[in-house]
């Protein structure tokens, strides 16, 4: 959150009145700025030297050192150097010590929620705004030209910000986005470890509570920065309708998704059939739904086109797949020995199941021959459909050249 104004405090208005004297003072000023310097300097070298010592793969000592080491450091050197009786060292100390405190807060947000990168990185670079913007506060009623910008305001249409609310949105924006995405995190990580839940629900619940958590973490952000919510409605309402209008595909593939999600129409291993496309659904997004065919290619189905469109759904109630294996014979052939060969070459096969048995029916006669059909069912289709049934055929073939039964050209 945005530092407010300090508070009148006798013994800071003091320092401030001395120090702002003693600017007129060139020598007073040149010292003041080499013993910050040196502060700084020391302080620099100090972390540096405690990185190599430490190394970075002890990330709580890592992260203090980045956030504390420096500003401790200088302020430690400054408080020894008010000897000198220089005031402006004394109000570098005290604005030093104003910087530890916010650098220990932002220490404490990192190592509790363990931002991304960039957000660790803005995270950081927000300590240093957060206490330029309560710099500013302590002299604007000092400086005129800082209690300008200080308080100057930006009109967008029905919007006014101005340069503290910018401040406060940045500070607060960077401190939400963090909770925010760990909360995200967070709640899909409950929601996988739940035994029961179906994946889909999964999926689909986590979804919600994302847009959920961001929808809050906006209107948070909003408010901090000052921007009137009541204003920014007709905006966002004619916004709305031109995205809806341009993104109409992609809101309704998000729509159907959760559908899809919901129904548990279409899950995760499923062997479905879509708009010409057949395979097995190897990954689900709230947008698409990814299916990998027969080739070995991955096919990305928007997920409006499911629930617009007829599918195919081999594992719906179970994952048995019924395959068909057909051979033409010649008509004098003895069927009862080919009825056999064909249902033992079936039977041979390690991913045949035993229930449903296989089957061999006569499927049709004409002047060439017998068409002889084994039907069989198996419980792994993502593992190959053709290799099993060229498996089938080969055992069959051997079994027919040695039992003397011919096939018939077709």
């Amino acid at each position: 959150m945005m530092p407010d104004a300090p508070p009148t405090d006798p013994e800071l208005h003091e320092i401030v009145s001395d120090a702002m004297t003693a600017v007129s003072s060139p020598t007073d000023l040149i010292v003041a700025l080499i013993a910050v310097a040196a502060a700084l300097t020391a302080g620099v070298l100090a972390t540096r030297w405690l990185h190599r010592r430490l190394g970075h793969h002890r990330r709580v000592a890592s992260t203090l050192i980045d956030y504390l080491c420096t500003p401790l450091l200088a302020t430690s050197v400054l408080v020894a150097l008010q000897v000198v009786g220089n005031p402006l060292i004394g109000l570098s100390a005290t604005l030093l010590v104003l910087f530890l405190a916010i650098r220990v807060l932002a220490a404490l947000l990192e190592l509790l929620f363990r931002p991304t990168l960039p957000l660790r990185l803005m995270l950081r670079l927000t300590t240093v705004v957060s206490w330029l913007a309560a710099v500013f506060a302590l002299f604007a009623d000092r400086s005129a030209t800082i209690a300008k910008i200080y308080s100057a305001n930006v009109k967008l249409g029905g919007i006014s910000l101005s340069s503290q609310g910018i401040l406060s949105g940045l500070v607060v924006g960077v401190v939400v986005a963090i909770v925010a995405l760990w909360g995200d995190k967070t709640v899909a990580a409950l929601l996988r470890r739940s035994r029961t839940l179906q994946p889909n629900f999964v999926l689909a619940l986590s979804r919600i509570f994302s847009v959920a958590i961001w929808i809050v973490a906006t209107a948070l952000i909003f408010s901090a920065s000052g921007i009137n919510l009541t204003a920014l409605a007709a905006f966002s309402g004619a916004l709305g309708i031109g995205l809806g209008l341009g993104l109409q595909k992609l809101a309704a593939s998000y729509i159907s998704g959760l559908i899809v999600l919901f129904e548990q129409s279409v899950r995760v291993g499923d062997n479905i059939a879509s708009n010409g496309i057949v395979g097995r659904v190897t990954r689900m997004t709230v947008r698409y739904t990814m299916i990998r065919t027969r080739d070995g290619v991955e096919a990305i189905v928007p997920n409006d086109s499911l629930t617009g469109n007829v599918i195919v759904n081999q594992s719906w109630s179970d994952r048995n797949l019924r395959l068909v294996c057909g051979v033409l014979v010649k008509g004098d052939t003895d069927i009862a020995l080919a009825r056999r060969l064909f249902v033992d070459a079936m039977r041979a096969q390690e991913r045949v199941l035993e229930q449903p048995p296989p089957h061999m029916y006569i499927t049709g006669i004409n002047d060439k021959g017998i068409q002889l059909d084994g039907h069989f069912w198996i419980n792994d289709p993502e593992n190959g459909q053709h290799n099993v049934a060229s498996d089938v055929y080969d055992a069959m073939l051997a079994g027919f050249r040695s039992h003397g039964v011919q096939l018939v050209a077709q």
